[in-house]
């Protein structure tokens, strides 16, 4: 146990804290099947889009604020609104895990694969009020 300690703390180290000006930024995901036609709302004005990434269903679901590094990455640039947008690459192939059941009902899975595009926007407050928030975010 005592040798597995600096590795514990190691990881637990390693996880981003939420700055002040992360915890400032509201977190919004799009529907797959909408990602290419939704606008954001008049009042939002596009900060920063980052590249595509590829993440698993565990990573973007399995967790209480994954986007946490995304978060404060937006609220460094001056957004106070990031924008998620997911399109699905590789469905779940687990058949003890099926596709409606919560990927933390599933030890040992990741998921389903996606690639996810981030964009970070400056919104005013009413625009921000017209957004639906992400599941689990603030």
């Amino acid at each position: 146990m005592l040798k597995r300690l600096p590795l514990l703390l190691l990881v637990v180290a390693c996880a981003p804290t939420l700055t002040h000006q992360g915890a400032g930024v509201s977190v919004f995901e799009v529907p797959q099947t909408s990602a290419a036609d939704t606008k954001m709302p008049d009042g939002c004005n596009l900060v920063v889009a980052k590249p595509p990434v590829r993440l698993t269903e565990r990573e973007m679901y399995g967790q209480k604020d994954p986007y946490r590094l995304m978060r404060n990455e937006a609220g460094a640039a001056g957004a106070n609104a990031l924008l998620v947008r997911p399109h699905m690459i590789v469905a779940r192939r687990d058949f003890d895990c099926p596709a409606k059941s919560p990927i933390t009902d599933c030890p040992g899975s990741d998921g389903a694969w996606y690639e996810v595009t981030f964009e970070s926007y400056s919104c005013s407050a009413d625009a921000l009020q017209k957004l639906a928030p992400a599941k689990g975010s603030r």
